[in-house]
């Protein structure tokens, strides 16, 4: 009897220390959650600030690597219509741009979006035309137009073939180490700019409609 009585106490020993162990991580388990409630706002406002933290390391570690771009004086040729006439005429103009092939591209487009300097040249882009965006990948320049190229522009397909012409001409004359240029709209490409001529790839230099200068 006393063996069996003893055997009982240690059991309920044994069961006082497990229920007293479960309690304890019950409790400490409690505790935790309660502290992360209490701190989740910090902890949430911290974490949003990884990305910031992250994107202003990048650019700092760009802005270290990243080699000085050099500007430089370029005499280039933009090619603008002549009116009445369905072809287009070069005219020589002087630019400062970066180095970069990207750079030139558009100090060349923001010259042919400004207009000809000739009473005898038309324009061939309408004026509110922004460039977008200009990148460079397997020797094919793309051009991204905002809407106005084509919700402004006059229409006709003398007229559409003149503008997408000029803006191919423009680039490739004056960047020869390019072959194409993809024309893009808000960002993707168009099937046509006025309803003629077929844009959806990218176009290469077209001399033939190009004739020289008209006096005046």
């Amino acid at each position: 009897m006393p063996q069996k009585r003893k055997k009982v106490s240690k059991r309920k020993k044994t069961s006082k220390k497990k229920r007293r162990s479960f309690i304890f991580v019950l409790a400490l388990g409690g505790a935790v959650f309660l502290a992360g409630l209490a701190l989740s706002p910090y902890l949430w406002e911290k974490l949003q600030e990884i990305p910031y933290i992250w994107q202003k390391g990048y650019e700092i570690k760009e802005w270290l690597i990243k080699p000085s771009v050099v500007e430089e004086t370029k005499d280039i040729k933009l090619y603008f219509s002549v009116p009445q006439e369905n072809y287009l005429s070069p005219q020589e103009r002087r630019i400062t741009s970066s180095s970069e092939i990207t750079g030139q591209a558009r100090a060349i487009l923001a010259e042919l979006i400004s207009g000809p300097g000739s009473s005898s040249l038309g324009p061939t882009i309408p004026p509110k035309t922004e460039v977008r965006a200009v990148y460079v990948r397997d020797k094919c320049i793309y051009v991204d137009f905002s809407s106005a190229l084509r919700e402004a522009h006059p229409g006709g397909s003398s007229g559409e073939l003149l503008t997408i012409y000029s803006i191919v001409n423009s680039l490739l004359d004056n960047l020869p180490s390019q072959s194409e240029v993809q024309i893009l709209i808000q960002g993707r490409p168009a099937d046509t700019l006025a309803g003629h001529i077929d844009i959806r790839k990218p176009l290469t230099l077209n001399l033939h409609l190009v004739k020289a200068s008209p006096a005046g």
